[in-house]
């Protein structure tokens, strides 16, 4: 994978981030190793992944001692995720090997968010979960066992929220089976349509919830923030 398209691919994933990170990253396992599948499981759109981010830090005001701890969690998870990751290239099936990965993502928020309780404050804690939903966007939060539960989605909700993301990463893996060979105007262009992509979803998603649950999904996401995204040199 040349450079250029290494870049877009990551830029990609960002946009993108949660349930259509996922998908990303399964375009990209059969040419990963097992160090890289780890990594994107615990890619920007996870709570540890979030964490390294030094603007984050930043705002949630860490302090030097649980920058390290944190750390020390994250490497201790990842080595944990990389080896339950490699055993996704034995199932063949799409749909099954994506609600694996889904598993081994809710797998991953959970044993985090127990770690983490040692680590970071209540206030910083909560701080970290609205900065997520905000980058991770509505369909891949709703997707999230926690979420689903705190704002109390039934069966045919998480049912219909499935739907949209399943029919979501179909059409972007058809907009990453178009970029083979494509100049960077076609590459640029296709960016453009996963935007629109991600933004048709996610309204799809919030079409789904009832007034109250959308009022408590806004408080979820708590006082804006933009999250910068660092992009490699061409």
């Amino acid at each position: 994978m040349t450079r250029v398209r290494s870049s877009l691919v990551l830029a990609m994933v960002f946009v993108l981030g949660g349930v259509l990170l996922a998908s990303a990253a399964q375009a990209a396992e059969g040419r990963a190793g097992g160090a890289r599948r780890g990594s994107r499981t615990m890619g920007r759109g996870s709570l540890l992944g979030l964490l390294r981010s030094k603007q984050v830090q930043k705002e949630l005001k860490l302090t030097e001692e649980q920058t390290g701890k944190v750390t020390e969690v994250s490497k201790k998870l990842m080595e944990e995720m990389r080896k339950q990751s490699a055993a996704l290239q034995e199932i063949t099936d799409r749909e099954q090997r994506q609600a694996k990965r889904t598993e081994l993502s809710n797998q991953l928020d959970r044993k985090a968010r127990e770690q983490l309780r040692d680590v970071l404050s209540r206030e910083q804690i909560m701080r970290l979960y609205q900065i997520r939903t905000q980058v991770r966007g509505v369909v891949a939060t709703l997707g999230n066992e926690f979420v689903a539960r705190r704002l109390k989605l039934t069966d045919e909700q998480k049912k219909k929220v499935a739907e949209i993301a399943q029919s979501t990463q179909q059409k972007q893996r058809e907009l990453y089976a178009g970029l083979r060979g494509a100049d960077q105007e076609a590459r640029g262009k296709a960016m453009g349509k996963l935007r629109e992509l991600r933004q048709k979803a996610d309204q799809e998603a919030l079409a789904v919830l009832t007034a109250e649950q959308k009022e408590g999904f806004k408080k979820m996401q708590g006082e804006k923030f933009e999250l910068q995204m660092r992009r490699r040199p061409q």
